[in-house]
Formats: C-alpha cells, sequence, structure tokens
C-alpha cells in the first residue's frame, strides 16, 4: 500500500478534522455507526479532557450534478 494512501477514505480523512471546544486539543475519531437514516454517526473523544462531539455524516449521491 502506498504511503498516504487510505485504507478506509471514507473516514481517514476525518481523524484529525475536529478540535475540542474546551480545552482546543485535536479530537480522535473514537466510532462510526449508522443512523436510522444510514448516515453514519461519528463520535470524537478528546484525549486530554475526555470530552465526546458526535457528528452526523452526510454524503452526496455520486450522481448528483457536480
Amino acid at each position: 500500500m502506498a504511503w498516504g494512501y487510505h485504507a478506509n477514505d471514507d473516514k481517514s480523512p476525518l481523524i484529525d478534522l475536529l478540535n475540542c471546544i474546551v480545552c482546543k486539543e485535536t479530537m480522535k475519531l473514537e466510532k462510526s455507526v449508522p443512523d436510522a437514516e444510514g448516515k453514519d454517526i461519528i463520535q470524537y473523544r478528546c484525549e486530554q479532557c475526555e470530552r465526546i462531539e458526535r457528528v452526523r455524516l452526510f454524503r452526496r449521491s455520486r450522481d448528483a450534478a457536480a
């Protein structure tokens, strides 16, 4: 596998996306689960203060006009 290539392109770029609003540290992706509508709920956790943030991921359809 080439360096910099993500094995799971859906989640790998999201790992360092959020900063904690309490301590300003980068939050780490903890888990991802589908909701009732089939969209992913991504859970991040701050390693310093243990704060949890959940984000719903909306994906554009591949058929959508650019």
